[in-house]
């Protein structure tokens, strides 16, 4: 026949994995279209993935062989000869915990990926409002579609689509609403959003399974670069949020009776590449550091500046994008503060290194200072003072105390923390 493919090599194979495997090459060699987007959108499961197809690429090559030495007439012959039997088994598919796994795996990463791009970027902090629910659902909804497009397997989309919504609409409190919040606003019942979203890829996975089915979808390269700009577009989102809420946190260093200077986390990142000596005369000396946004300090000024800025100039400042998303009024994201407060301390206590006022090692006094933080259930941007003071508090209701401290993980680690944190 004219239109046969011809069977891959092996070595082939083996030199598209060395070159593009992280990024599911050569399973898009393969025209494996939805395992090659996987590797591609969790750059080769994170190494172990690419791994694995290492040593196993021999069984998928001779797998894709013998499939395409089946000729159309041999098929539809076999068809014809089993029809009844085979149209009843295609009714049912064998299950597979491993799929099953992998599907409630990666259909959390993509919904905690959506709701990561929702609350950096577009301000919404929790899940309390139906929009919310809608795209974090649909982000579920497309990483467990895809697992279910694996091998000769497909799923129905509407069915995953409909347990993934109805299940995060369905744990929310529905106590204390007034007429129109039914219809605007809900709320998760005593439940985190990780586990909310871990939930419901468990059970959109059950029920997409029920409407699976043996049948070789004819996936091209269309679709993995259609589903490749999809997640661009969803990282690119992140990291512009990211950038926004990290980089452009205010940062004040002030010594009592010297001076007071005023950076953003961005710039001193920035200095720390290219010029190092700054970010040392910064924090030279321990200052007292403080935290604020610009939007603080942008609030105390007139807003007749804001209003006579051209578009371009507020597009380039990033003012419009911020109000057009709602993120110019985002409240206080806990795991951003923490983010923030550990880079500016692993950059000060490189100054205090350089100063010889200290001798642990930067990394180390950061991580230190962040359990500390977490330990004393404080505010991620909270003075040295007050972890201080929580720290001597602590140790001294420690000494009032008499128990097998040995076999205490918990307080030998909260005292070598405060030990690290003091020297």
């Amino acid at each position: 026949m004219g239109n046969e493919t011809v069977e891959v090599k092996p070595w082939i194979v083996r030199l598209i994995l060395i070159v593009g495997g992280l990024f599911g090459a050569h399973r898009l060699y393969l025209k494996q279209v939805p395992e090659a987007f996987v590797l591609f959108s969790t750059l080769g499961v994170v190494l172990i993935g690419w791994l694995y197809d290492s040593f196993m690429f021999k069984y998928e090559v001779n797998a894709y062989n013998q499939l395409i030495k089946q000729s159309d007439d041999n098929k539809e012959k076999e068809k014809w000869k089993n029809g009844k039997l085979q149209l009843a088994q295609s009714k049912f598919v064998e299950f597979s915990f491993t799929r099953f796994l992998y599907s409630v795996l990666y259909g959390s990463y993509i919904g905690l990926a959506t709701w990561l791009a929702c609350t950096v970027t577009f301000g919404w902090t929790d899940i309390n409002l139906i929009p919310f629910i809608c795209v974090v659902a649909l982000g579920i909804t497309a990483g467990i579609y895809i697992i279910g497009q694996f091998g000769e397997q497909s799923r129905e989309l509407s069915y995953i689509w409909l347990a993934s919504f109805s299940s995060m609409f369905i744990m929310v409190n529905n106590q204390n609403r007034t007429i129109l919040q039914p219809l605007f606003q809900v709320r998760l019942a005593q439940t985190t959003v990780f586990r909310a979203i871990f939930l419901t890829a468990i059970v959109s996975t059950v029920i997409g399974n029920r409407s699976a089915k043996i049948k070789r979808r004819r996936h091209t390269w269309k679709h993995f670069l259609f589903w490749s700009s999809l997640f661009m577009m969803l990282v690119c989102v992140i990291l512009l949020g990211c950038s926004r809420k990290v980089a452009d946190k205010q940062v004040t260093a002030t010594r009592p009776g010297t001076f007071r200077e005023t950076t953003s986390v961005g710039s001193l990142l920035r200095d720390r590449v290219f010029d190092p000596k700054k970010v040392h005369s910064f924090f030279e000396g321990n200052p007292i550091i403080e935290y604020h946004s610009k939007s603080d300090s942008k609030s105390k000024q007139p807003t007749k500046n804001h209003k006579n800025a051209s578009f371009w100039q507020q597009v380039w400042s990033g003012e419009l994008f911020d109000e057009l998303t709602g993120a110019a009024h985002l409240t206080k994201i806990d795991w951003i503060e923490l983010t923030t407060t550990f880079i500016v301390d692993v950059l000060r206590a490189e100054a205090r290194v350089i100063d010889k006022s200290s001798t642990v090692e930067p990394f180390k006094w950061a991580l230190w200072r962040s359990y500390l933080i977490h330990r004393f259930s404080l505010d991620p941007l909270t003075s040295d003072d007050r972890l201080r003071a929580e720290c001597k508090k602590w140790q001294k209701e420690q000494k009032s105390k008499r128990g097998n401290e040995e076999k205490d993980y918990k307080i030998l680690a909260s005292k070598q923390g405060c030990s690290t944190f003091q020297s």
